[in-house]
């Protein structure tokens, strides 16, 4: 393998479906001029089933994502999740490209390149991004559309919980925005991905994000770390399966 070049491209049947576990770990800290910093965190849990409806000509596929359950810890108290029991309908062309979904999402994610790649081989990405505005009663106003570029490097091949996977090095810079007069955002992050390419699925990913808001006298910096993790394929052939090799795995 190390010398082939290898397609990165998703592959569903109609009736698979592949179940998922996400973290996503939050930590803020608010330094105020005069004041002593304040620190909040929480986790958030939740388990959401992606099931293929329809597969076109094509290979573009039209999935239906169910969050199935989640809460959120925080300060001591686990709280259920509010959008748990939703679908959201998602059309995803075979690179990972979203052509339409049944809400409007904040963000959209990049998508892999539609010709094959060959080891230590990079290329990019934009990612678009909606960031909310508000007033100072904490009311949101408006959004900021920030466009965020990606680089990724296919740094090598990995077996991971039971599949041959692509390991994909993943980067965004520091990305400097003005929110608005006097009130600036920067954002970064890195993470990495192990992508099962003879299956098609996303095997493992983990991506830290971290964001900066300068504002007169104070100082907002948030650290999110995100590990979504596949726990079981359903509909594939031989049958329900957890995972590959009776093990667990993850999303991107």
């Amino acid at each position: 393998m190390i010398n082939d070049a290898v397609l990165l491209a998703y592959r569903m049947n109609v009736g698979e479906a592949l179940r998922y576990r996400t973290e996503v770990h939050s930590l803020q800290k608010i330094k105020e001029t005069g004041k002593a910093t304040q620190q909040s965190q929480s986790v958030l849990e939740m388990t959401m089933l992606q099931t293929a409806k329809e597969v076109a000509y094509d290979g573009t596929t039209t999935v239906d994502v169910t969050i199935e359950k989640g809460v959120i810890k925080r300060e001591g108290q686990v709280l259920p999740l509010p959008s748990a029991g939703q679908t959201i309908t998602i059309v995803m062309k075979r690179s990972g490209e979203i052509v339409r979904t049944s809400v409007d999402f904040p963000f959209n994610q990049p998508a892999f390149p539609e010709k094959p790649i060959k080891l230590k081989e990079s290329w990019s990405g934009d990612s678009n991004m909606d960031i909310p505005l508000y007033d100072d009663d904490g009311n949101q106003t408006s959004t900021k559309s920030v466009t965020l570029k990606y680089g990724y490097t296919l740094a090598g091949f990995e077996h991971v919980l039971g599949y041959e996977t692509s390991q994909i090095v993943v980067t965004c810079p520091t990305t400097q925005v003005t929110l608005q007069e006097g009130v600036e955002q920067k954002i970064s992050a890195k993470g990495q991905t192990n992508f099962a390419h003879q299956q098609g699925r996303l095997v493992r990913s983990k991506v830290e994000t971290e964001t900066e808001i300068t504002a007169p006298g104070t100082i907002v910096e948030t650290s999110i770390k995100v590990v979504v993790e596949l726990t079981e394929v359903i509909g594939a052939p031989g049958g329900t399966t957890p995972g590959a090799s009776d093990e667990l795995f993850i999303i991107r």
